[in-house]
């Protein structure tokens, strides 16, 4: 049943570590994009009450407005999963050699 899943983390794990760190950065990239605005928008709508501007989508509008406007805040918002397993990595690192 998992059998396309078995295949990707295989082909995932196999690649040359060039490769390797480019998926692993554009996935990071993409739920940066994607997953995060949608977090922040839920944890801000229980926290702070309804969007100002408006819905999900206007928080999305800004959000992209401001990655392309090179608005510090998005690109935090936009690298925080990478910098997030780039942080992971170095604990386990220092770990191992405890």
């Amino acid at each position: 049943m998992f059998n396309w899943f078995v295949r990707a983390r295989d082909w995932y794990f196999s690649q040359p570590r060039w490769i390797f760190e480019a998926v692993t950065f554009g996935l990071a990239l993409l739920v940066g994009l994607l997953v995060m605005p949608a977090l922040i928008y839920v944890a801000g709508r229980v926290a702070l009450r309804e969007y100002q501007n408006g819905g999900p989508f206007a928080l999305y509008g800004d959000f992209l407005k401001g990655f392309f406007t090179l608005r510090e805040s998005c690109w935090i918002v936009a690298l925080g999963p990478y910098a997030f397993i780039m942080l992971f990595r170095a604990f386990r690192l220092v770990l191992r050699k405890v």
